[in-house]
């Protein structure tokens, strides 16, 4: 996995990214929605009336736009013509396998309206922008099931983000002695589909909300996959656990609630399993010291003002306590997962 390369600003235009983030979220998004890093990668290169004619806007938005690109470094200009940068190339056309539309996509039409209630969800501590998306719960989770469109951006996002992070997992964890283990919180079947495709012997339960497990079984075409791969709609905090499985996974969901409610979840995890059963904590985490990373930073105020008004990026050690606090007689941790994720390893 390549390391991201440095991007310098002055102390003044680091300020003006922070102050004026939204306008420089939109220049991205709508360069998407109107396919211009797509034109000009295709193309080479073009000047701004050749970009404007082709995508059939006027010469001014054109320049308005490019202008904007220029500035924020993700486009850049050779004689007459524009061309994408090296980053830009890498994560926003939609070729690259590191391409970010959906998270885009995901902050666009569910997350941004919400970020504003902030302030108050730190007074009140829980997720007051919540509001903005009616339907029943308490939660950003439960609330999409009245929104299908929602619904479906957010778990693309959730999907594409998995298999990204859980490609790592795969490289670096030996799975070849789990014979069934149940996916708590398993969303779409991402996961899921993609350890049983590897893992010709191993069953894997997704256990999630009806509406959710739902989507993921139309997905599945394979028999066998179809066979290996199963599905157990419930609560996962009320309800108990689908029963006869060596392994439970707990990935993506440890940053969704409180330190309590983890620790209780995992005393349930615990519970399902034999002796010798394991639990998987995967998660995207913070440093141990709480000050980064910037990705932690900026997705934590997510978790409390909109998806659950408790959560946050949290860091490999509070993962570590919390497996311990659930009764996990030996405890493994595992860093440097790639894509800031850690690994947390309870055996009963």
């Amino acid at each position: 996995m390549g390391t991201d390369r440095h991007v310098a600003l002055t102390e003044a235009d680091y300020l003006r990214l922070l102050i004026h983030g939204t306008t420089a979220f939109e220049l991205v998004r709508t360069s998407l929605e109107l396919e211009i890093f797509e034109h000009l990668e295709s193309s080479g290169g073009m000047d701004a009336a050749r970009l404007a004619a082709t995508i059939g806007i006027q010469a001014q938005p054109a320049r308005v736009m490019l202008l904007g690109l220029c500035a924020l470094r993700l486009v850049e200009k050779r004689g007459d013509a524009y061309v994408n940068t090296a980053m830009t190339r890498g994560k926003l056309l939609r070729s690259s396998p590191r391409f970010l539309g959906a998270l885009v996509d995901v902050q666009a039409k569910v997350i941004n309206q919400a970020l504003p209630d902030l302030a108050e969800s730190v007074r009140r501590g829980t997720n007051v922008g919540l509001r903005h998306l009616p339907g029943p719960g308490t939660t950003l989770y439960e609330r999409l099931t009245a929104h299908p469109e929602l619904q479906r951006v957010f778990y693309a996002n959730m999907g594409d983000a998995s298999r990204k992070a859980f490609a790592q997992l795969l490289e670096r964890y030996d799975f070849s002695t789990v014979r069934h283990a149940v996916d708590v919180g398993g969303g779409d079947g991402t996961n899921a589909i993609e350890l049983a495709r590897r893992y010709r012997h191993l069953t894997v339960t997704v256990f999630d909300q009806e509406s959710v497990t739902r989507l993921a079984a139309d997905r599945i075409e394979d028999p066998d996959l179809r066979r290996r791969v199963r599905f157990h709609a419930g609560d996962i905090l009320a309800d108990p656990l689908p029963e006869g499985a060596d392994a439970v996974f707990v990935f993506h969901i440890f940053e969704i609630w409180s330190r309590e409610r983890n620790t209780e979840l995992l005393r349930k995890c615990r519970a399902a399993l034999p002796e010798g059963g394991i639990c998987l904590i995967y998660n995207f985490v913070s440093d141990d010291a709480g000050t980064g990373s910037m990705s932690a930073g900026l997705v934590s105020p997510y978790f409390l003002t909109l998806a659950s008004g408790e959560g946050m990026a949290y860091s490999a050690a509070d993962m570590e306590q919390a497996a311990l606090d659930a009764g996990f007689s030996h405890v493994e941790r595992y860093e440097d997962m790639g894509f800031s994720h850690a690994l947390v390893v309870g055996r009963r």
